[in-house]
């Protein structure tokens, strides 16, 4: 049990060989639990997850991708080795979200809501490590903007095109409800993540570490990202907006959680692409 333990869980954080179908069954399954727990959580803080709680994670999100690409490049120990680190950013998010949430109590105007608050905070953190960034590859941040805006270009000539034709048709009202601003923003996020796996695999002496695309990426090539992220995430938003259509916060909560399942790795990719790492 110990060598099973040591060869399909310490060793890969330890030494950056990716996932296996055992770690990658258990983080799935932690991660459920900690999204669960932690929307049950924000209900008894009476938090609302809505757009101001979206804008104050967001600084924490890119925080999670930014450290996690420094640790590539420097080595700063296992405490910011995956999936370590987004424990880190977890309770430090956490913390800052409830430290906010007291002043803005405390805050009898509430002149300032605690998003702002919150959202300064992470901001600030982002900076300061955003000093250590070094560009080191002029080619990967072209070409990673480059595909990035292309497929903003098409994602929204996507949407303009379904409003217009839209008719009484229920599968083209359907569709043109898929690409509404909200789920416009997620797919470009993560065509986005796609754009960085692609450009690192491609063009660099990169591998995929998770299992499924690593499979699909071997018989396809790094392309195939693409079709997966958009189908995969085009689906799942789907069947959100159909099957929770009366639980807005319910459904706010797991689309910001797409969001981090992209925007993440991707920014993770993208800095240590930059960087040369």
């Amino acid at each position: 049990m110990q060598d099973f333990f040591q060869t399909y869980f310490v060793d890969p954080v330890m030494q950056g060989t990716g996932y296996n179908i055992y770690n990658t069954l258990v983080y799935a399954l932690l991660f459920v639990i900690a999204v669960f727990v932690t929307f049950k959580l924000l209900k008894r803080m009476k938090i609302s997850v809505d757009n101001k709680f979206a804008l104050g994670i967001l600084p924490y999100i890119i925080l999670g991708g930014l450290l996690r690409a420094l640790e590539d490049g420097a080595s700063y120990g296992i405490w910011f080795k995956t999936p370590i680190i987004y424990i880190i950013i977890f309770a430090a998010a956490f913390v800052s979200l409830f430290v906010s949430k007291i002043i803005e109590m405390l805050n009898t105007k509430r002149a300032i809501g605690y998003h702002i608050i919150w959202a300064c905070v992470g901001f600030a953190l982002v900076i300061i490590f955003l000093t250590q960034v070094t560009v080191k590859s002029t080619f990967s941040l072209a070409a990673i903007i480059t595909l990035s805006i292309f497929w903003a270009v098409l994602l929204i000539f996507l949407k303009k095109l379904t409003e217009r034709y839209q008719s009484s048709s229920k599968i083209r009202k359907s569709i043109a409800s898929l690409f509404s601003w909200e789920n416009t923003s997620l797919l470009g996020v993560h065509m986005f993540d796609a754009t960085t796996t692609f450009t690192a695999i491609q063009y660099f002496p990169y591998f995929e570490q998770h299992v499924l695309p690593s499979f699909l990426i071997n018989i396809f090539g790094p392309a195939v990202m693409f079709v997966l992220k958009f189908v995969v995430v085009s689906i799942v938003l789907y069947v959100l907006d159909k099957e929770l259509s009366k639980e807005q916060e319910k459904k706010k909560f797991i689309k910001i959680v797409i969001l981090i399942l992209g925007l993440a790795p991707g920014l993770r990719n993208f800095f240590r692409l930059v960087m040369g790492v």
